[in-house]
């Protein structure tokens, strides 16, 4: 009998392992499969340029100049004339050694190799040369190409026209890379500067350069956890399998568990009985932590959707399986723990295999009888019974766990007399605090919005959090209100200084003007001031008059297609003499296709008029000026950014008031009104116009919803 159930255990065992082995093999054959789909995903993420590095792209871009003046090694100071036309005299910003600082950041990082069209004039630190040759290819050669990442020819013809040819892509596409360079050339700021001054623009002509981006190099793409090996694997199959196969696994060890199946043979033990849940639940805990090593696993795989399996040994086959063997006995192993709950129920269950429940029931009951009258405490009541108890059974969990300690029993008699005393005292303290909060609620419900409770409460802490909100709101209301009155006194206020100042000194040159004894060049002067001044009053009434109508809803709108990108650039052209006295750059990031939206042509002409305005009053002069153009998720975001030629201190909600300028002072021309009118503006068109101020930085965001 003990030999046949001898040999029946070992069925058991056996088909247990080879179970296991299965999944393992399962599992292995899928790898492939995962390994696929998270290639598929990974080439999805970088097959538009939202991860591509496009400031990394333009970098390579603009490096093909500057090989080039390398090469050529042209005498001039400024390395930037050759391109603007022969003889032109050029002596504006020197955009190539500005180019040659931002290649030499990258220059050691990435391998290149330059020539023009004879291949006798070369620029180069890798020995790249063989990708120039016509029936190249990378696959001709894969161990020597292996180290890179992505190979690639920048090719520019007798015209100057650039052309991309990808030998070898990697994380970014072909399509992507070709894409980025071609719109790096596109907006090639040589070119820009060219045609916005009517200069020729001369472009690298009959020149080739060859980069090749090294594997280890994380400049080419953004990389973050979205962008993983770890999450593409876990999502594209990795995660469902893992679980899918602990789910198989706790089924097939329910069935190597039943009775039924096995004509009530018992498993075989190998713990204890009274330690299986404990067991059971450590061990499933560690299967689900453990799914982090099933995809580390899955990511190790030598399986490549390229290669296939060319690079896969029987060492890789041996140490996956290995890995995953322990993963599902661990799992297996945790199921069997915790099966005995199906059979004999929840309550049974503990009581028979709890290790915590065999050493600790009375103290579990106890503990449990101590905690429900803890939380039980009528502090309107003598608690110093309650309190006695506590103390007698802090003193018998003390004694277990100090009995080991010779003097042990004196130390917890003097500690015992300590805590009641301590206790004693924290129990009058609640009493104290609860009283100082009730007379807090008291003093609010009174209606003194000025009361804080300042002292510690201990337990009721929480409620003192909610006073205070409670408070700070109804301060809040107030405040506003308070700040609603003065902001009308000071509109009064600016609005009377505003048009006093012209029309006192209309009044005063009106008056010197009657006087018969000034000469002709006087009265000259005298007139053209009149006139400046009465135009100046005139833009101020008809400002007003439009925030007027503004605040009142009386604004008429011509609504047509509006190209808001070209709109912005004729604006800023008809102040492109403005911008260049003072030295401003504008630097423009908008789309290449047109931004259509249902727009009053000239109401949206005044808002970019009226911020461009604005920039070129407060910004710093000789800093550049950053000009965003997105759309993200069905709106079009309009961003303006630069630096403040004066302390801003005020806050950017403010600006878009009435009558107030960054120049607290009023020193500078202007009403006051721009950027308010610019708002109302905006929000006549159903969009949005938010402006903040961090430090010297001011950035104005324009919002609106594509039609």
């Amino acid at each position: 009998m003990d030999t046949k159930l001898k040999n029946s255990r070992n069925v058991r065992i056996g088909i247990i392992i080879i179970g296991l082995l299965l999944a393992v093999g399962v599992n292995v054959s899928l790898f492939p499969w995962m390994i696929r789909n998270a290639e598929q995903k990974s080439a999805q993420l970088f097959s538009s340029s939202e991860n591509v590095n496009t400031e990394y792209i333009d970098t390579l871009y603009q490096g093909a100049y500057v090989l080039y003046t390398e090469i050529k090694n042209e005498p001039s100071e400024n390395r930037t004339e050759p391109f603007v036309g022969e003889g032109s005299g050029y002596d504006d910003y020197d955009y190539i050694s500005e180019w040659s600082s931002s290649f030499e950041g990258v220059r050691s990082e990435t391998d290149y190799y330059a020539t023009d069209g004879t291949k006798k004039e070369v620029n180069t630190n890798a020995p790249l040369y063989e990708v120039l040759e016509p029936d190249f290819r990378i696959d001709d050669d894969k161990e020597q190409w292996n180290s890179y990442e992505s190979v690639f020819v920048l090719d520019f013809d007798e015209d100057g026209n650039l052309s991309v040819d990808v030998k070898k892509d990697g994380t970014v596409s072909a399509d992507t890379l070709i894409k980025s360079l071609l719109q790096a050339d596109r907006y090639n700021e040589i070119r820009t500067y060219a045609v916005d001054n009517d200069t020729t623009f001369v472009p690298v002509k009959n020149f080739q350069v060859v980069y090749g981006i090294p594997k280890d190099s994380t400049n080419l793409a953004y990389e973050d956890y979205y962008t993983s090996d770890y999450y593409l694997v876990a999502s594209g199959g990795g995660d469902a399998a893992y679980f899918i196969t602990l789910l198989v696994i706790a089924a097939f060890a329910c069935f190597m568990c039943s009775r039924r199946v096995w004509k009530n043979e018992k498993m075989p033990d190998y713990l204890p009985k009274w330690r299986y849940m404990e067991a059971g639940i450590f061990g499933l805990m560690m299967s689900f932590a453990m799914c982090d090593i099933y995809i580390d696993t899955v990511c190790d795989f030598p399986y490549t959707g390229k290669a296939g399996y060319a690079n896969v040994n029987v060492w890789n086959v041996l140490k996956t399986g290995g890995i995953l063997w322990l993963l599902f006995a661990v799992a297996f192993v945790s199921t069997v723990c915790i099966y005995p709950v199906f059979s004999v129920g929840l309550k049974e269950y503990i009581r028979q295999y709890s290790f915590i429940y065999q050493i600790f029931p009375w103290i579990r009951k106890k503990w449990d009888q101590f905690t429900d009258e803890v939380n039980h405490i009528d502090f309107s009541d003598k608690t110093t019974k309650t309190i006695l108890k506590i103390v007698v059974i802090n003193f018998l969990v003390l004694a277990v766990l100090m009995c080991m300690w010779m003097f042990g029993i004196a130390g917890l008699i003097i500690y015992s007399f300590v805590l009641f005393y301590l206790m004693k005292k924290y129990y009058d303290r609640i009493k104290k605090d609860y009283d100082v909060l009730m007379r807090g609620v008291q003093r609010i419900a009174e209606g003194d919005l000025d009361t804080m409770i300042t002292e510690d409460i201990g337990v009721f802490e929480p409620f003192k959090e909610q006073l205070t909100e409670i408070r700070t709101g109804f301060k809040k209301a107030v405040d506003e209100e308070v700040k609603s009155q003065r902001m009308k006194t000071e509109l009064i206020t600016n609005v009377s200084h505003d048009l006093k100042t012209p029309l006192t000194a209309i009044t005063t040159y009106v008056e010197l003007l009657k006087k018969e004894d000034i000469t002709e060049e006087e009265r000259k002067s005298y007139i053209e001031t009149l006139e400046k001044k009465s135009l100046r009053l005139k833009v101020l009434i008809e400002d007003l008059f439009e925030v007027s109508k503004a605040t009142t809803n009386n604004i008429t709108l011509n609504l047509m297609d509006v190209d808001v990108v070209n709109l912005m650039k004729q604006v800023s052209v008809e102040h492109a003499d403005k911008f260049e006295q003072m030295g401003l750059q504008l630097r423009w990031n908008v789309p290449e296709e047109k931004i259509i939206l249902k727009l009053d042509n000239q109401k949206t002409y005044r808002i970019f008029e009226n911020l461009f305005v604005n920039i070129q009053k407060y910004a710093m002069p000789n800093s550049r000026v950053y000009i965003d153009v997105e759309k993200p998720e069905g709106n079009v975001t309009i961003t303006m950014r630069n630096m403040s030629a004066v302390e801003l201190n005020v806050r950017g909600d403010e600006l878009t008031e009435r009558f107030v300028r960054g120049d607290a002072s009023r020193n500078t021309e202007g009403s006051g009104l721009g950027l308010a009118i610019a708002r109302s503006f905006t929000e006549a068109q159903k969009g949005s116009l938010h402006i903040s101020v961090d430090g010297d930085l001011f950035k104005v965001v324009i919002l609106w919803k594509l039609s």
